[in-house]
């Protein structure tokens, strides 16, 4: 115990500081190194080499940039806004009991285990977009938790690791399937012009992952949350039974509405129909998930508009919310406390930014691939190399396109070579490149993570207590992954219609 109490405990907001001076400090020394890499480009048949080096953030551009960006980066930071309206839907059905009420009955027929599984497998569903799974989930898991007995910091640890390890998998097709290929598409002809890489050349693979990740993180928060404190606010109000399933039935016939509305929305071709598609893209798939579809673009504000409109017909209803003036103030005081959040937001913005801006994370993730590919490995040596190289990088270059841009004219060619498929690289890769999201201070949602353990966690919050929580779920990912990845590859059943791990 006096070992424990002798530890230094670190804000969370000093910790990103102390990273933002470590990386003006770093990028100064690699600057002075002449630090370099070569990032490999493929196009129409071609291939060409590009040199990376690091910007310094002690130069005068680097200067310049830190005085004149970070504002702007602030604004820019996606969790910000997402933060805000994301809070305001969830919050006020938090503050009006809808939430409370609607989980209290699912307690009711719903073992334990059974709705960690289905809520864990939400999670995952939803990391088609890291707004609304992020935003939405972490919140609600802590609500869960509480009707189950079970610690709230435990439950938003077991939110934020289903959708950061399961942000590249999903139990069906996403944009991200279309965007791989498009960007491998290059590098692939040049081994063979002749294959055939299909969208669903991973689906078995996703799917499986997913369900085994849910199951995993289900059973390890069992374990890990026996015997966990749990907080229960003394300010609840009783609401009235009758009046309770009165404005549930309401809530739910008003959400019922909403969902055919929002349904007629996506499908194409009917009258007044399709308006959250993109019209510009031919694939439904890109209508739907694309970069610059309005329903991945919105789908964070529809959902939390559903749960305001539910929030105040079941507010109303119960007589908790008596006119419109307790609406405002609902809305309002559902954000009320957030200020250490977008603290935290603040200094994880200048982070993510000037770190970017150093070029750092590109250079060690090109160097770390051209390194395998001069390693001469192949086959389980290969991939097992790969899979360490991508996590690591990952840390440091958390989008998954832009490694994805620097691996697939460096290595996917070499496990062509070694009689693995494409669709299988891109298996290992979508798993690897997602075990250290919960893990990397530069992955844009860690700190949301934080921020909501620290509105559960007052007199203990420190960057030690929240790596402590998430590192049993980061170890096991990890060696979950890769049981996947090598089981598959030696019982080489399909991953997708009639695709196999080798050639």
């Amino acid at each position: 115990m006096d070992n424990e109490n002798k530890k230094v405990k670190i804000h969370p907001v000093w910790f990103f500081i102390i990273l933002i001076v470590c990386t003006v400090i770093i990028s100064t020394i690699l600057s002075l190194l002449n630090f370099q890499g070569t990032q490999t480009d493929v196009s129409l048949g071609s291939t060409s080499t590009s040199l990376l080096t690091v910007e310094s953030l002690l130069s005068k551009e680097g200067i310049k940039y830190m005085i004149s960006e970070t504002i702007n980066n602030f604004l820019k930071f996606v969790p910000l806004a997402t933060l805000i309206v994301g809070l305001m839907g969830v919050g006020f059905g938090i503050r009006v009991g809808l939430f409370k009420s609607i989980f209290q009955k699912c307690t009711k027929f719903l073992p334990r285990r059974t709705m960690l599984f289905i809520f864990s497998l939400l999670c995952i569903i939803m990391g088609f977009s890291n707004d609304l799974a992020f935003i939405i989930m972490i919140p609600l898991a802590a609500i869960i938790f509480t009707e189950y007995k079970r610690s709230q910091v435990i439950g938003m640890t077991m939110a934020f690791a289903s959708v950061a390890a399961g942000s590249n998998i999903n139990l069906f097709i996403t944009s991200l399937d279309y965007s791989l290929i498009e960007i491998a598409k290059p590098s692939v002809d040049i081994i063979d012009p002749n294959y055939t890489y299909g969208y669903t050349g991973n689906l078995f693979f996703i799917v499986v992952s997913s369900i085994l990740l849910a199951l995993l993180m289900t059973i390890l928060t069992e374990i890990i949350s026996k015997n966990k404190p749990v907080r229960i606010g003394n300010d609840e109000e009783t609401i009235d039974e009758k009046l309770d399933k009165k404005g549930l039935r309401r809530a739910f016939i008003a959400l019922g509405i909403m969902i055919v509305i929002f349904i007629y929305s996506i499908i194409p071709g009917l009258p007044l129909s399709g308006f959250l598609l993109d019209s510009s893209q031919k694939m439904y798939v890109n209508k739907l998930f694309g970069a610059n579809a309005p329903f991945v673009n919105g789908i964070l504000y529809i959902v939390s508009l559903a749960f305001v409109v539910c929030s105040i017909i079941y507010g109303v209803t119960t007589k908790q919310i008596k006119n419109n003036k307790d609406i405002i103030k609902g809305l309002s005081n559902s954000i009320n406390g957030i200020g250490e959040i977008l603290l935290l937001v603040f200094v994880a913005s200048g982070l993510v930014s000037i770190f970017r801006y150093t070029n750092i994370g590109n250079i060690i993730t090109a160097n770390l691939f051209n390194l395998i590919e001069s390693s001469n490995a192949s086959f389980v040596v290969l991939i097992l190399l790969s899979f360490l190289a991508i996590a690591v990088s990952n840390i440091f270059l958390p989008s998954i396109s832009t490694k994805w841009t620097l691996f697939a004219p460096t290595l996917l060619p070499l496990f062509m070579k070694s009689n693995i498929t494409p669709e299988f690289t891109t298996a290992i890769f979508r798993l690897a490149s997602s075990t250290t999201n919960m893990i990397s201070p530069l992955f844009s949602y860690f700190v949301i993570y934080l921020g909501f353990v620290g509105l559960y966690s007052k007199s203990d919050f420190s960057i030690n207590k929240c790596y402590k929580l998430i590192w049993p779920y980061f170890i096991s990912t990890l060696i979950l992954w890769l049981f996947i990845i090598f089981g598959w590859y030696v019982l080489n059943v399909p991953i997708g219609p009639n695709v196999f791990p080798t050639i």
